[in-house]
C-alpha cells in the first residue's frame, strides 16, 4: 500500500469530519442508513434479510462516483476486481472466480453480467457506460438455482430507472480534462391512463489518455451516444404490470495503448520492445515517454492503405417484463430478451514494431495486430411462477430459462518480423458459433419456526454448443522476409472443420437463515455454480478447433451475518467462504508458438472473508469500509511441462480494502447544501498468471467530489477528481520473452458537472 496516499486520504476525511460539526447544530438529529431493495433472489426484499454475500449501490451513489463503467464499479469495491486484455475481452473477477481472456464464440463468462435481468453473452457488449440506473447488484459466489443464466461465480445486475407517474426530469452536463465533453438526462411522466414513459440519454466524449506518435493519433480516447426509452403499463386496481425497455449504444476509439515493459520477475531473455523503445528513447528529441507508443497500422492483403487501429461496438436491445397475479397466492413472471452487437476491434498487441519510423530494432522485434470482427444476436425467455403469500410458512418458486445466441466472428492477425518464421504473413479465421441454453428451477422455502427458515433449491442445465470454424492462409512472409513460407501463428494450416458438443449439470443450493429480530440475520449457505465448456477461436488446426475444454464448477459452503443497531445508524456485514473450484477454464500464451491455448486446471481451493460497514451517526456524516481476503490457490496445474500446483491464483488480489466518507453541511443561510466525499480503495499485489512469474505490485485510487445544491433549488453544481494521486496502475499484460505487454488504467481526470431537475 502507498502509505503516503493512505495517510492523505485519511487526513483529508478526518479534516472534514472535524469542520463539519463547527458548521452544524450542536444538537443535529440523528439520521438512518437508507434502506436498499434487491431482486437477486426474484424476490423483493430488504438486503439486509437476502440469505447471501451482496453489495448493492444506488444510482445516486453511482453518480456522486462517477462510476460509468465496470472497471470504475470494480475500482470502488471490495471482493471485485477489473482486467481487460482487450477492448473486446472484459475480465471480472469475483472471489478468485475469473474467466482470463476467453472470448471465443462459444465462451461464457464465470462472472456473469446481467443488465434489467437479461444475461449479456458477450464481455466485449458492457463498453457502454451507465446511466440513469436505479441499482447495481453485486452477487458474490455462484448463484446455481434462482439467476437467469447459470452463474459460476458471482454476478452483477445492472437495473435501470423505469418510468414514473410522476412526471420529472434531468439534465447533466460535465466538462473535464481530456476535452471531456459529457451529457446525460431524462424525462419521465405519465402518457395515459395506466400509462407511463421514461426517455433517457448520454454522450461522452473525450480525448485520448495516451499517443500514438507514429501516427499522430489519440489512444483511448471515447466518442459514445446512448439512448433508452421504456414503456410501464400498471393500470390502477390492477395487479398487472407489463414494462418494454429500448436500448441502444454506440462507442467508438483510436485503439488501445500497450507498452513493453521489462519483467522484474521473468528469467532473463530478450527484451524486444523495450529494448527498442530505449533505442528510440535516446534518439527521439524530448525521449519517448510511457504515455507514447508506436502501434503497426497492418496492411492486409488485397487493401490499398494500412487500416488504423481502433474500436467500434453498436449494441441494441428489447425487453419485455411482465408481471401477473394468477391467483391471491400465484405470481407469474416473465422476462423476454433480445440483444444484437456488432463490433470492430484492431490493436497491436505489442504497441511496437519493426516499421517504427526511427528505423531501429532490438533483436527479435516483431509486431503482430489483430482484427476481431464479430456480429452476435441473442435471444432468452425466463419464465417464473411464484407464491405471494407472506402469511404461510411456506414459500415456493419453479421457473424455466432458454437461451439462444449466434455468433459470427472473423479474425485477422498480421505479422511482421525481424528475424522469427511464424511471425510474419497473415492468417484469418472465420467462425461461426452457436449456443443454446436451457434449464428448469425450483426453490422451496419453509420457515422451521418463528425465526429460522430453510430454502432448498436446484437448476438442471443443458448447454448446447456447436459451429464451423474456417483457418486461412491468406499470405505468408513480409516485406523484411519474403520468401518465408510458415503460416502466420497460430495457425499451422489451412483448415475447415465442424465442432460441437453439448453438457448438463445439476446445480443445487441449500440456505439456513436465523432471524432473532428486524435488525440481525444469519446465514449458512451451500451452493454449486456450472458453467459450460466451449471450444477455441484462431485455433492452429482443425483438430485444435473441434476439440472442446471442459465445464467447470464450483462448491461455495458460505456463513454471514448481517446486522443494523443504533436505530440503523450503523450497518455491518460479513460473510466467510470456503470454495472448491474444478477444472477452471484458462487460457495461457504458449510460448513454444506464441498461441494462445485454453485447458483446464483441474482444481482450485479458495477461501476468505469479506466485511463492510456503514454509518450515519449525525445527518451531517456517512463513512463506510469495507475489506476481503481471498486466499485463492491452484490444487493441481501442469500446463506446457509447468507445474502450477500450489501456486496463487492468476489476476486475484488476496486483500483489498475501501473507506471514504461524506459530509455535508450549511453554506451561509443555505442549510444542508454543501457535501464533499472522499473515498480510498487499495489493491493488494497480485499475480497475473498462473506461474506466478508475473506480478502486479499494490496500489490505491483516491477519489473526491464535493457539491454545492441550495435549499429549495432545482439545480446543483459539483467538482470531482478521480485517481486523484494520478496512481500508475495496469489492467492487463501479456508476458512476452523478459517483457511484460502493459495497458493502463485511466490516469488522473477532474471535472465540473452541472445538473439541473425539473
Amino acid at each position: 500500500m502507498n502509505l503516503q496516499h493512505t495517510a492523505s486520504a485519511i487526513a483529508l476525511l478526518a479534516g472534514l469530519g472535524l469542520a463539519a460539526p463547527a458548521l452544524a447544530a450542536d444538537n443535529a438529529p440523528a439520521a438512518q442508513l437508507e434502506e436498499l431493495i434487491v431482486t437477486a433472489q426474484k424476490r423483493e426484499e430488504n438486503v439486509q434479510s437476502a440469505p447471501l454475500a451482496i453489495t448493492a449501490v444506488t444510482g445516486a451513489t453511482l453518480a456522486k462516483d462517477r462510476v460509468l463503467t465496470l472497471q470504475d464499479l470494480a475500482n470502488t469495491m471490495t471482493g471485485i476486481s477489473f482486467t481487460a486484455n482487450s477492448p473486446q475481452s472484459f475480465e471480472i473477477n469475483i472471489r478468485g472466480v475469473v474467466n482470463t481472456r476467453l472470448s471465443s464464440p462459444t465462451a461464457d463468462q464465470s462472472v456473469s453480467t446481467f443488465v434489467d435481468d437479461v444475461f449479456v453473452s458477450r464481455s466485449g457488449n458492457l463498453n457502454s457506460a451507465f446511466y440513469d440506473i436505479s441499482r447495481v447488484e453485486v452477487v458474490r459466489g455462484p448463484q446455481g438455482v434462482l439467476l437467469g443464466k447459470n452463474v459460476a461465480g458471482g454476478a452483477v445486475n445492472i437495473i435501470s430507472n423505469a418510468p414514473s407517474f410522476d412526471a420529472s426530469g434531468k439534465v447533466t452536463v460535465a466538462l473535464g480534462n481530456y476535452d471531456l465533453r459529457q451529457t446525460n438526462g431524462y424525462i419521465t411522466g405519465p402518457i395515459a391512463e395506466g400509462l407511463a414513459g421514461r426517455v433517457s440519454f448520454q454522450t461522452i466524449n473525450h480525448s485520448g489518455y495516451y499517443k500514438d506518435i507514429l501516427h499522430n493519433t489519440d489512444l483511448e480516447n471515447l466518442d459514445s451516444t446512448q439512448a433508452r426509452a421504456q414503456l410501464l403499463y400498471q393500470p390502477d386496481g390492477s395487479d398487472l404490470r407489463a414494462q418494454l425497455i429500448v436500448d441502444y449504444a454506440k462507442d467508438s476509439n483510436d485503439g488501445i495503448h500497450r507498452v513493453g515493459l521489462k519483467s522484474k520477475t521473468l528469467p532473463a531473455s530478450f527484451t524486444p520492445w523495450s529494448g527498442t523503445r530505449a533505442l528510440i528513447d535516446a534518439l527521439r528529441p524530448g525521449g519517448l515517454d510511457r504515455d507514447e507508443s508506436l502501434p503497426i497500422w497492418p496492411l492486409f492483403k488485397g487493401d490499398a492503405a494500412p487500416t488504423p487501429q481502433g474500436a467500434r461496438h453498436e449494441t441494441y436491445s428489447i425487453i419485455a417484463k411482465v408481471d401477473k397475479d394468477l391467483t391471491e397466492t400465484i405470481r407469474l413472471s416473465s422476462v423476454t430478451g433480445y440483444r444484437h452487437n456488432h463490433s470492430f476491434t484492431l490493436y497491436d498487441q505489442t504497441g511496437l514494431g519493426p516499421a517504427n519510423g526511427y528505423n531501429v530494432a532490438a533483436p527479435l522485434l516483431f509486431a503482430e495486430p489483430v482484427n476481431f470482427i464479430e456480429g452476435m444476436n441473442q435471444v432468452s425467455q425466463e419464465v417464473r411462477l411464484a407464491s405471494t403469500n407472506t402469511e404461510s410458512r411456506f414459500d415456493w418458486l419453479v421457473g424455466a430459462y432458454y437461451q439462444k445466441t449466434n455468433v459470427h466472428q472473423y479474425n485477422r492477425y498480421w505479422g511482421e518480423s525481424t528475424v522469427l518464421p511464424t511471425l510474419s504473413g497473415e492468417s484469418h479465421w472465420d467462425d461461426h458459433g452457436h449456443n443454446r441454453d436451457l434449464a428448469v428451477f425450483a426453490q422451496v422455502g419453509f420457515k422451521l419456526t418463528d425465526t429460522l427458515k430453510l430454502d432448498v433449491g436446484a437448476r438442471y442445465t443443458k448447454d448446447k454448443k456447436y459451429g464451423f470454424q474456417r483457418g486461412i492462409i491468406v499470405a505468408t512472409g513480409d516485406r523484411l522476409n519474403p520468401n518465408d513460407t510458415a503460416p502466420l501463428t497460430p495457425l499451422t494450416t489451412n483448415f475447415a472443420t465442424a465442432y460441437g458438443d453439448s453438457w448438463k449439470e445439476l446445480t443445487p443450493q441449500a440456505t439456513l437463515r436465523w432471524t432473532p429480530d428486524d435488525q440481525n440475520m444469519a446465514y449458512l449457505t451451500v451452493s454449486r455454480g456450472f458453467k459450460g465448456g466451449g471450444f477455441q477461436n484462431s485455433a492452429s488446426n482443425a483438430f485444435a478447433a473441434s476439440t472442446p475444454y471442459n465445464p467447470e464448477t464450483v462448491t461455495n459452503y458460505e456463513a454471514g451475518y448481517k446486522t443494523e443497531f443504533m436505530d440503523r445508524q450503523v450497518r455491518w456485514n460479513t460473510a466467510v467462504f470456503y470454495m472448491k473450484y474444478k477444472d477452471l477454464q484458462v487460457q495461457q500464451t504458449l510460448a513454444s508458438c506464441l498461441c494462445n491455448v485454453i485447458s483446464n486446471a483441474p482444481g482450485a481451493t479458495i477461501k476468505g472473508v469479506e466485511t463492510d460497514v456503514q454509518v450515519a451517526p449525525t445527518r451531517w456524516l456517512r463513512a463506510w469500509a469495507s475489506g476481503s481476503y481471498v486466499h485463492a490457490e491452484y490444487d493441481t496445474f501442469v500446463f506446457a511441462g509447468v507445474d502450477n500446483s500450489g501456486n496463487r491464483m492468476q489476476r486475484t488480489p488476496r486483500w483489498q480494502g475501501a473507506i471514504g466518507a461524506e459530509v455535508t453541511t450549511g453554506v451561509g443561510s443555505w442549510e444542508d447544501a454543501l457535501s464533499a466525499r472522499l473515498s480510498y480503495r487499495y489493491q493488494g499485489k497480485m499475480p497475473w498468471a498462473p506461474e506466478n512469474t508475473t506480478w502486479e505490485e499494490s496500489y490505491g485510487i483516491l477519489d473526491g467530489r464535493i457539491t454545492l445544491t441550495p435549499p429549495d433549488s432545482p439545480w446543483s453544481v459539483s467538482v470531482y477528481g478521480k485517481n486523484l494521486a494520478n496512481t500508475v496502475y495496469r489492467t492487463n499484460i501479456i508476458p512476452f520473452f523478459q517483457e511484460e505487454m502493459s495497458s493502463f488504467g485511466n490516469p488522473r481526470t477532474y471535472g465540473i458537472e452541472l445538473s439541473a431537475s425539473f
